[in-house]
Formats: C-alpha cells, structure tokens, sequence
C-alpha cells in the first residue's frame, strides 16, 4: 500500500505534516491487503480570506476493483484531516464488508463439464 500526500499548503509547519503522516500510517496499517493506494490533498479553498476554507480530499484505490473518495472542509487543516480520516475509515470498512458479500460468480458450464467427468 502507497501513501501519497500532496501539501499545497504554504503554512504547514513540520509538526503538523508529521501529525498527519503518522496518523495516516496507524488508521490505514489495518487495511494494507485490501487497498492498494491512498492520497490525501490538501488545499486553500478562498486563499487568505478566512472562514471554514481548509479543504482535505482523500481517495483511496482497492485491490479489487472499486474506489472511495472523501471531502473534507473546515477551519484549519488538522481539522478536515481528522474529521475526514474518520469518514475515510467508516467507508473503507463498509466497502469491503460489501465487497465480501458479492457472490463469487461460477461459470455452470464449466462446473458441468467437470462433474460429468
């Protein structure tokens, strides 16, 4: 599994990158055989402006095929981080418990063939 952060924001200081950085690691560690790639973007909606413009995109590419994607906004960075790392988590877990659910389709005719031999 692959992550892949994309800091396009000028005021994040070293402490909040590594904040982020780990807490990604530890709350993805747990989905690393079903997911093959995770990136997070970060940006400045209105600029310097203010107000709840601190956006954070996270998409996330399974293994099998099927995707997630979560936006997250709010006033400082750490903030749509967190809230969205939490949204991120509750549909990645029910992905794969739909995933797991899917039938595994079996051609009849080959499963025919095979009993008749």
């Amino acid at each position: 599994m692959s992550i892949d952060v994309n800091w396009s924001a000028l005021e994040f200081n070293g402490k909040s990158k590594r904040i982020v950085s780990r807490q990604l690691q530890i709350f993805m560690w747990r989905f690393r055989s079903f997911i093959m790639r995770v990136q997070v973007r970060f940006s400045d909606v209105n600029g310097p402006k203010g107000g709840v413009d601190k956006r954070c995109i996270f998409s996330a590419e399974f293994r099998s095929p099927g995707e997630v994607s979560i936006t997250s906004e709010g006033m400082e960075y750490l903030e749509a981080f967190q809230s969205g790392l939490a949204r991120l988590v509750r549909s990645i877990q029910r992905e794969i418990v739909k995933q797991r659910q899917k039938p595994i389709r079996i051609n009849r005719k080959v499963k025919l063939l095979n009993f008749e031999n």
